[in-house]
């Protein structure tokens, strides 16, 4: 079980620590206190369901391990857009990493098909791309404990850059 002081990654709001374990007597169920790291937003998290919502950060070898691993996933993307904003809206709330670098590797090779037609991409792919790198980013960052533009910068090497050339 999670303590006070721990990290743990949230589904829907990234990395996040503990600050404080409480007991609603109305309720007759006890909270943790959670604050995101981007952010610094408060989120009341019933104990009982933390399975559902957290789990603990990876370490960074686990971290480094999956974002190498992740150079190999396809990067062919849904190209209606409908179906690909719930595919990614499923990507992005999993708590599996290994969702989070398959879902920056579609955005990332949507954004360089987008450049080449001289376009942007669209808003719900631009908030994917960004709930989807703070959320690895964030939880790097912690475990390599190096800053979040390292973090960055190391990702999108692996991630965008060293693959097939583009």
């Amino acid at each position: 079980m999670y303590k006070i002081g721990d990290y743990v990654v949230h589904n829907g709001h990234g990395v996040c620590t503990i600050l404080d374990e409480t007991f609603n007597e109305t309720m007759n169920k006890s909270f943790f206190k959670l604050e995101t790291i981007h952010n610094k937003m408060s989120i009341m998290m019933p104990k009982d369901k933390t399975d559902a919502f957290l789990r603990p950060i990876l370490s960074k070898d686990e971290i480094i391990k999956a974002i190498n691993e992740g150079i190999n996933y396809s990067k062919e993307y849904n190209k209606d857009n409908k179906e690909r904003k719930n595919e990614f809206q499923e990507l992005v709330t999993s708590n599996n990493i290994n969702d989070t670098i398959k879902l920056l590797r579609f955005l990332y090779q949507l954004s360089i098909d987008k450049k080449k037609e001289k376009k942007t991409l669209g808003s719900f792919d631009s908030q994917f791309l960004q709930q989807a790198e703070r959320k690895l980013f964030n939880e790097l960052a912690i475990s390599a404990n190096i800053s979040k533009e390292e973090a960055h910068l190391y990702i999108i090497n692996v991630l965008k850059d060293n693959d097939d050339g583009e």
